[in-house]
């Protein structure tokens, strides 16, 4: 809905062509996982609708608008729906890449996070050797291999994340009780009581739980520090190329976008009684742009994106994201403090 909406909107807006209309909406569809962290859940045991929403979206919305990302650069590269592109583009697109993405990485994670903690309990070694580039290896690995046989390696890295955390929930024997953070015992987590996580004592825990805690907490701590630190280039980088980037019309699109495609998408999807209405209003306003959309960009400008409709489609997704980073990242804190008060209040 997003990417029709902006579509339509720079068509009839900017009179761009449908190709580089559909590929710049499809650019910019995509929330950014990193940039929105402080509306994400924040433990294994958030279960927030509104955080819990917008983490799914987050890490899901990269891969699915990468289809569409490439859809906008064949109907540029054939002048419209002339030919059979379009069933090539389904099937291999749609079809294939989407599942194979998800499937490849959801095992991969989940296999090697159950042969990691198999091999800390053979060796005895539950709680010293650390996991911090584990992080890195899945993610390369899960990309990599999805890519290799043609599937959507944002998607696969997504779901590692999905099969690993499904290995340290099984490594409990409770589906509901994860082990995250048991390298520093978290009040509530397992069978662990305040007063015996305050003096750290974990000796009820078993040692596959104990693992799996040191594993996840080891690999969460590495990739937020790791995620800051891209913030902050992202944002720099972001700046600097700015000055010569600067587009304009950007002030007519991004507040459309924010105000008017996103809120009309979001309200527009039968929700039921997932998310109520106070949800369903921030989600429409947490949708903030960031890495996601400078990947897309540069995968379009490798792959065909050329002359003035490069152009237009570099100063406009550089410029949305820096006012979207402007605009939610000085809205943010206060509205979600709102929000967490008027939960308060009703419980």
């Amino acid at each position: 809905l997003t990417i029709l909406g902006t579509g339509l909107l720079l068509h009839y807006l900017l009179d761009l062509s449908w190709g580089v209309s559909l590929l710049v909406g499809a650019i910019l569809a995509p929330t950014d996982p990193v940039l929105a962290g402080l509306v994400q859940v924040n433990n294994a045991q958030d279960y927030d609708a509104l955080r819990f929403g917008l983490s799914g979206e987050a890490g899901l919305n990269d891969g699915s608008a990468f289809p569409f990302v490439i859809f906008g650069l064949l109907f540029m590269q054939h002048g419209g729906f002339d030919g059979d592109w379009v069933g090539g583009w389904v099937l291999k697109n749609l079809v294939w890449a989407v599942p194979v993405g998800l499937l490849i990485g959801y095992w991969m994670g989940r296999g090697i996070g159950r042969v990691t903690l198999r091999l800390r309990l053979i060796n005895a070694d539950s709680t010293l050797s650390p996991n911090d580039y584990l992080t890195l290896a899945l993610i390369a690995l899960a990309y990599v291999t999805a890519e290799a046989v043609g599937g959507y390696g944002f998607l696969s890295v997504f779901a590692a994340g999905l099969g690993l955390r499904q290995a340290e929930v099984k490594s409990t024997g409770n589906a509901r009780t994860p082990a995250e953070h048991l390298a520093q015992p978290v009040v509530g987590h397992l069978e662990i009581e305040p007063e015996q996580a305050l003096h750290g004592d974990v000796s009820q825990l078993k040692d596959t739980q104990i693992a799996a805690g040191v594993m996840m907490g080891d690999m969460l701590a590495f990739g937020s520090l790791v995620e800051r630190a891209m913030e902050v280039f992202l944002v720099t980088v972001l700046g600097i190329v700015l000055v010569s980037h600067w587009e304009w019309a950007a002030l007519a699109v991004a507040p459309l976008l924010f105000c008017v495609i996103r809120p009309a998408s979001v309200f527009a999807m039968p929700w039921g009684r997932l998310l109520n209405h106070r949800q369903r209003g921030l989600v429409s306003w947490f949708g903030i742009r960031g890495i996601g959309s400078i990947y897309y960009l540069f995968y379009a400008l490798n792959h065909g994106l050329v002359g003035t409709s490069s152009a237009v489609a570099v100063n406009l997704t550089l410029s949305v994201i820096a006012l979207s980073i402007l605009a939610h990242g000085l809205s943010t804190q206060p509205m979600l403090a709102w929000y967490e008060r008027q939960a308060a209040q009703k419980n």
